[in-house]
């Protein structure tokens, strides 16, 4: 099962992902930023916003008021990223409700926000907002240039291109074009003036595909010479004339991807995105009256296949576990392909991915988990037991819409509800012979010298596994342990009983809030106590945004994150979708606690949160 992210395919796909992951916030720390600021003094990245707006349509422009272009002078664009007024103003500005706007500011630096005193009248309405919102940056806080986009290895491309005089200018004027040409095509290799002065000459195969998908736009895009020469190119390369045989035969010889059109075809497939009117031209242009060679071309046969793949996966709902177990096994025969064509890509085969991940949650829940005593059955489980747990959250993920999820949920409940069900009875029935240990007989946590705890209410052992992954994939030197949780596992018992200083704390008397108390006094430990506790103990208590001070002689500290707790119990199995996203946000206050100089971060959780 693969959940990564692409890497984007083009400069403008790559722009984009840039400026979402500059929106990107912690909803337990922060409220959403209201904007994005792009500040570019020098107006480089001006040929390249129209392109950009096609895939974000969420971007705004400082300037002349043209509503219906998305550009605007500063106090119509303060007031138009309000939803409440774009909304009831403005509504044919569309884009969706979890998107943050950006505003592209041409002719303005990220020097002239920040002085506010010397800043333009017309612009002192949108210097509150790098405080509300965030402002696309380089990591050292300058603008992003082209050329720093290019050539960074920190948050750009990492090309390798020359830095003279020429090759500046060459890029400036193939800019449009740079934005989509394939970035595999620009790698391994030192680019110079004459790699982005060749852009300008045409690619045929890319102006190919754009007319497919808005035939209308890019003629009148074109003046005449450059019509007359894409359409003479059209004729040699690809034996089509787009005056005279149009986009419905365009269109089907895409599909058919015979001869020198299997090289358009392969064109699309690098970055359909670009193309977003192609898949609606196949629908129109599909060959009827002919046997289907190629299926993968046509966008209704893979939603045919949904379809049935939707209907198939309901029928479980009657299915016994072992013949719901077969019938998986039969549909990833037929579906697991379809992972692999375009519209999976492009989203439109969300239960045909889904399907991956039923098919390890039947194969790691053929059996209910072995063991003879609960250490046994633990072991099994931290094994590769959790897989089947990982493979259900895994496959909610990757469904939308209310109907495929109807029909995952389905699918799952047969085969999953009763591993859980036979699994839970054999651990009871082991229980009842060896109990589990009680918390005075574990030891006291142990923590060293510029070690920081970070306490993640919540994290599922599956996760937790995921979560190990990920930091590997970074490069950390990651290590792994597990340990019963307290009873009862919830947040006020089992966090204090995981902490350095369960030792000091007692049971047995709980309240109806489950707090233990103080050996030494008897007082309910409240959450003051708790932290007083391990300020007297040593730890540095570190906020959700700080970092303490690792550098000091016997440090130690102290620091919580707890989204996924409360995302978990609000969301249920809509939480599956935000894991990764939740994963990443960790990560980067783990790689900010290390940065700050804490020698070891010490990820540890409490119990996991239940669908």
């Amino acid at each position: 099962m693969t959940t990564a992210l692409q890497k984007p395919a083009t400069l403008l796909e790559a722009i984009c992902s840039s400026l979402l992951n500059g929106a990107r916030y912690n909803p337990g720390d922060t409220v959403a930023p209201v904007a994005v600021l792009w500040t570019d003094a020098d107006g480089q990245w001006q040929s390249v916003v129209e392109q950009l707006r096609g895939i974000m349509p969420e971007l705004l422009t400082l300037g002349e008021y043209i509503p219906q272009a998305r550009t605007g002078p500063a106090i119509w664009l303060k007031c138009v990223i309000e939803p409440s007024v774009r909304k009831e103003k403005f509504p044919e500005l569309q884009w969706s409700d979890d998107a943050v706007p950006v505003i592209y500011m041409p002719g303005v630096s990220r020097q002239s926000l920040r002085a506010v005193e010397e800043c333009p009248d017309g612009l002192k309405p949108l210097v509150e907002l790098q405080y509300r919102g965030t402002v696309w940056t380089q990591k050292n806080g300058k603008d992003w240039t082209v050329l720093a986009f290019l050539i960074s290895d920190d948050g750009g491309l990492g090309l390798d291109v020359a830095e003279d005089r020429h090759t500046l200018q060459a890029i400036r004027g193939s800019l449009s074009k740079l934005a989509v040409k394939p970035v595999k095509q620009l790698e391994g290799k030192r680019l110079e003036a004459e790699d982005f002065d060749r852009l300008m000459i045409g690619d045929t195969t890319r102006d190919l595909l754009r007319w497919l998908s808005d035939p209308k736009g890019v003629r009148e895009e074109l003046d005449s010479g450059t019509w007359s020469a894409f359409r003479n190119r059209c004729h040699q390369d690809y034996g089509f004339n787009p005056d005279t045989d149009g986009e419905i035969v365009g269109g089907e010889r895409l599909g058919i991807r015979e001869g020198a059109w299997y090289g358009v075809w392969q064109r699309f497939e690098e970055s359909p995105a670009l193309y977003p009117g192609v898949p609606e031209l196949l629908r129109r242009s599909k060959p009827s009256g002919r046997l289907i060679f190629k299926p993968d071309s046509w966008p209704d046969e893979n939603e045919f296949m949904e379809d049935a793949l939707r209907v198939a996966l309901i029928g479980m709902g009657v299915m016994k576990p072992d013949e719901a177990r077969l019938q998986l096994e039969q549909l990833e025969k037929t579906h697991g392909m379809r992972r692999s064509w375009v519209w999976a890509r492009l989203g439109m085969s969300p239960l045909a991915n889904a399907l991956e991940c039923l098919a390890v949650l039947a194969k790691s829940t053929k059996m209910p988990l072995g063991g003879d005593s609960v250490d046994a059955m633990a072991k099994v489980y931290a094994e590769g037991g959790y897989l089947a747990d990982d493979a259900t959250l895994r496959a909610l993920a990757c469904v939308k819409s209310a109907e495929d999820a109807a029909a995952l949920q389905t699918a799952i409940r047969c085969i999953y509800l009763p591993w859980l069900e036979d699994t839970t009875k054999q651990f009871q029935q082991c229980e009842t012979v060896k109990s589990l240990p009680p918390a005075e007989q574990r030891e006291d946590i142990k923590v060293g010298a510029g070690e920081c705890i970070l306490f993640v209410d919540g994290l599922r052992f599956d996760i937790g596994r995921r979560l190990a992954a990920m930091a590997g994939e970074r490069n950390m030197e990651v290590s792994a342990a597990w340990g019963w949780a307290s009873l009862p596992t919830v947040t006020a018992t089992a966090k204090p009983a995981t902490s350095p200083i369960a030792g000091r704390l007692r049971g047995g008397h709980m309240k109806e809030d489950f707090c233990p108390e103080l050996k030494e006094t008897g007082a309910q430990l409240s959450t003051d106590r708790f932290r007083g506790l391990l300020s007297d103990a040593g730890f540095q208590m570190l906020g959700s945004a700080e970092t303490g001070e690792p550098l000091l002689q016997d440090a130690r500290g102290w620091t919580e994150y707890g989204e996924f707790d409360r995302l978990g119990h609000n969301l249920q199995a809509k939480m599956a979708a935000l894991i990764d996203d939740q994963l990443d946000l960790l990560l980067e206050r783990v790689q900010g606690l290390l940065e700050a100089g804490w020698k070891r971060v010490r990820v540890m959780t409490d119990h996991g949160w239940l669908l």
